[in-house]
């Protein structure tokens, strides 16, 4: 028996909606010289055990993540981020969280 015949909801049960993914607090943006524009979200998993979410995007995909303990780690590694793209020539835009 194939896992598709094995796994099949009831047939009386309404499949679920697609997930919707849930943007997180955006904290920063910066663009750099050549355009590209690297932005900062910040995500509370902590209501699943799962801590904080530094997540960071460049052009709205997803370039790179760590996980914190908690909601302060995650503002400073955030902003550890931050400082480091200004060192290097980065500067802020005129959107909110720049």
């Amino acid at each position: 028996m194939r896992d598709a015949e094995r796994y099949k909801p009831h047939p009386d049960r309404s499949e679920p909606p697609p997930r919707q993914p849930q943007p997180g607090e955006e904290v920063w943006r910066l663009q750099g010289r050549d355009g590209r524009v690297q932005s900062c979200e910040l995500r509370d998993d902590s209501k699943a055990g799962a801590g904080w979410d530094v997540m960071l995007l460049e052009n709205g995909e997803a370039l790179v993540s760590r996980r914190c303990g908690d909601e302060r780690r995650a503002r400073i590694m955030a902003k550890a981020a931050r400082t480091d793209l200004l060192r290097i020539g980065w500067q802020a835009t005129a959107e909110p969280g720049g």
